[in-house]
């Protein structure tokens, strides 16, 4: 997504969302995003919550990088691309992105670019931790994951994965697709 600080500098979001739990992983923030960017983001979240079989995303320049291919590769990792002009195809991050534009950016005026990562961060655990969801039963995404985790496999990865965390030796676990969209 983007948008403007009120002093006019441009303000990007790289945004990672479960497509399961719907809990935002990340909302990264900064004036333009690499790959390099989108990369340190994706082992972030993978080291916090574990390796997705999937990640579905646009086709953004970001995303089809050589190095981001062959980190996904390395990792076994597979890749699912929406058709350009194909939103629906990403309906889960579409969703969240029209709810933080109409949520958070539309109701704030955020004058740089710390200041919006403070505020994006808030609204990111207001969005995981308050705010229920129709579509979890009016759960919020943090306890509809915290229940799933209960009621699952064992595992204390409350959306396991087919493939191990990229540091761990146990064995494969149901899969998990991410959605992530820069836009």
């Amino acid at each position: 997504m983007s948008d403007y600080t009120e002093r006019g500098g441009k303000l990007r979001t790289f945004n990672l969302i479960d497509e399961y739990t719907r809990e935002c992983h990340c909302i990264h923030t900064d004036r333009t995003i690499k790959a390099e960017d989108v990369l340190m983001v994706l082992q972030g979240a993978i080291k916090q919550h574990g390796t997705p079989e999937y990640i579905r995303s646009d086709n953004g320049p970001e995303f089809i990088a050589q190095v981001i291919q062959r980190w996904l590769k390395e990792n076994q990792i597979k890749t699912i691309y929406i058709e350009p002009g194909c939103p629906w195809q990403n309906g889960y991050a579409e969703s969240f992105n029209g709810r933080f534009r109409r949520e958070c950016l539309n109701r704030e005026v955020i004058y740089t670019l710390s200041e919006g990562r403070v505020v994006f961060e808030d609204w990111r655990r207001y969005y995981n931790s308050e705010r229920p969801h129709r579509s979890l039963g009016l759960q919020t995404p943090t306890a509809f994951a915290k229940n799933q985790g209960e009621q699952g496999s064992g595992s204390s990865r409350t959306t396991p994965s087919l493939h191990r965390n990229l540091d761990e030796t146990d064995k494969p676990k149901p899969p998990e697709t991410v959605s992530s969209n820069v836009a």
